[in-house]
């Protein structure tokens, strides 16, 4: 059976729109704070690798200086003594003068540039700053033989590259490598014009490592405060839009309901108006031919209610149809549709009812009217009313229109035969 409120598929629809237009900001919202978050952590890894970057090149411009100084003062020629050698490779080069002696007898080796930045980088490797690394593809000396980085950097600068660079991981560590091109000038042929370098030629680079590891770790750091920021953002945005959206389609069904309210409602009494009884009608009749079930109209109006507002002011006569709703819709069943179907006239539709307990029913809604009572004046006056109706069973297959006509005929006849009665079409 149907009840007196019907739910709204308008209202449904509007929930739905007010969750997808908020969460569409919501997600918009999401995108541009991700959007921003990245842009800080991009933003976080190009200051540390610009920091990294600016460190290999000054270093290696520090080492550039060093060995130019030495080149062009020939080399630095070191006092002999444990632990330090001559370097072989030297030897080998005509008109050199590797070792000399002073006037003392003291023995001295030349330390080329080459040698002096190896064991420079030996020296930053041992106080723990940084290593770097002299090195050609035609090395005079073995064990400056390019490794896989300074084989692919020595590759870029014969292609036009100024520097190279790129990390490394070495076990647990994580190396920052910066390699520039060593450019042959005129001090240099004397240890490399041998090996077919002219002046201009890039003959090798130099490679710089740099410790990179807690530069790394503190970047993962920022980047994960930097996610959990933005998780916490997204979150607490969520749950606001979540509140919002909840109180605003609760006030939305609150007002929509109250409009539904208003469309199918009488203003004064409460009750189902014209237009909603009929569409609810309409239901019961599809229902009851489907099911064979009976359906009846009950069709009552107050008796000599122009009178009663003639006698005690319009204000008294919507009281009585105020009041006669109330109790109407106590005296109906739950299944049953009342309505005020136009000025003191009233409709109930009455489905699974014969026109026998259609006519019980209105004989109810007769006595309930005969006990109502409305003070009136001061000197404890009573207003008491009566009323008329019809009763008709829907024939099978008939309009329910020609079955309200029948139930208005029989309220009809009731008026005629003295009011205060009920007839059966």
């Amino acid at each position: 059976m149907q009840p007196h409120t019907r739910p709204t598929e308008l209202t449904a629809g509007s929930s739905r729109f007010v969750r997808k237009y908020l969460y569409g900001i919501f997600l918009i919202f999401c995108l541009v704070v991700l959007s921003v978050f990245w842009g800080f952590s991009y933003k976080a890894g190009e200051l540390i690798e610009n920091q990294l970057h600016q460190q290999g090149v000054a270093f290696f411009q520090e080492v550039v200086i060093a060995r130019k100084w030495a080149a062009n003062h020939g080399g630095v020629y070191v006092k002999m003594g444990p632990g330090v050698k001559t370097n072989p490779y030297l030897l080998k080069i005509p008109g050199l003068k590797v070792v000399v002696t002073d006037q003392e007898g003291d023995r001295y080796t030349l330390k080329n540039p080459a040698l002096m930045t190896r064991e420079m980088s030996e020296l930053a490797v041992e106080m723990g700053l940084f290593r770097f690394k002299i090195t050609s593809l035609k090395p005079l000396n073995p064990q400056n033989a390019p490794g896989p980085f300074e084989r692919t950097a020595l590759a870029r600068f014969e292609q036009g590259a100024k520097e190279y660079f790129d990390y490394e991981q070495h076990g647990n560590e994580v190396l920052y490598r910066y390699m520039a091109p060593l450019v042959t000038e005129k001090p240099c042929l004397k240890c490399h014009g041998s090996q077919g370098y002219r002046i201009g030629d890039i003959r090798g680079g130099i490679s710089v490592s740099i410790m990179a590891g807690d530069m790394m770790k503190q970047l993962k750091r920022n980047n994960f405060l930097l996610f959990l920021s933005a998780a916490g953002i997204v979150a607490i945005l969520f749950a606001l839009i979540y509140f919002i959206s909840h109180v605003f389609i609760k006030d939305l069904k609150s007002a929509e309901q109250m409009l539904v309210e208003m469309a199918s409602r009488d203003f004064l009494t409460g009750l189902f108006n014209r237009r909603e009884m009929f569409a609810r009608l309409e239901a019961e009749v599809s229902r009851t031919d489907r099911q064979g079930a009976p359906l009846s109209i009950i069709m009552f109006d107050i008796d000599h209610f122009k009178k009663l507002n003639d006698t005690y002011g319009h204000d008294m006569g919507d009281d009585v149809l105020k009041e006669l709703s109330a109790r109407l819709l106590q005296t109906v069943r739950h299944y049953d549709i009342p309505c005020r179907y136009g000025g003191e006239e009233f409709l109930v539709v009455a489905p699974d009812t014969t026109s026998k307990a259609a006519g019980i029913l209105a004989e109810r809604l007769r006595g309930m009217a005969l006990d109502m009572m409305l003070p009136y004046g001061t000197e404890g006056q009573e207003v008491r009313i009566s009323i008329s109706a019809g009763v008709a069973e829907r024939i099978a297959g008939e309009p329910v229109k020609k079955t309200i006509s029948r139930a208005d005929a029989a309220l009809y006849r009731a008026k005629e035969g003295g009011r205060n009665r009920v007839e059966t079409a």
